[in-house]
């Protein structure tokens, strides 16, 4: 039987807190999990494409699943995920909005852009662990990810 593949998380997010608070609760929820962190769109361009420093997959593999912010400095979370839609060899790749937006136009324009799923950033520590878990249960135990062209 053939070995699984590393799970890998990529974290676009600018806000040090929100990491923070988001690889805690990803060591919480007990999982095995590469965790890879961006604080802009324009990293994670630069990851996703292994260019500059980003160019060893081993030390910087692409992501299984990727968790943006939609309000980011400079490029911000819509406009990143049009571009990684519009790569060929990336457009497969899940991307979760991670915000604190209940904006239901931020909601309708995520999936109108291709968003995998949007989930709402909680108010509380205990929620952001169960509600990671939930969707690394999801996206670890249930779904078939798309193959990785690279």
């Amino acid at each position: 039987m053939a070995s699984k593949r590393k799970f890998v998380v990529l974290l676009v997010e600018d806000s040090d807190e929100d990491v923070f608070l988001f690889r805690r609760a990803l060591e919480k929820t007990g999982r095995l999990i590469s965790f890879q962190h961006v604080p802009s769109a324009m990293r994670a361009q630069e990851y996703l494409l292994g260019e500059g420093e980003f160019g060893n997959r081993e030390t910087h593999p692409l992501p299984t699943v990727i968790f943006t912010d939609l309000n980011l400095h400079g490029l911000d979370g819509l406009s990143f995920l049009e571009w990684l839609r519009a790569q060929p060899n990336l457009r497969l790749l899940p991307c979760i909005i991670y915000s604190g937006s209940l904006n239901p136009s931020d909601v309708q324009s995520a999936y109108a852009s291709g968003v995998t799923s949007f989930v709402i950033k909680p108010a509380s520590f205990p929620e952001w662990v169960a509600r990671l878990d939930i969707v690394l249960k999801f996206w670890m135990d249930v779904a078939q990810s798309p193959p990785q062209s690279e």
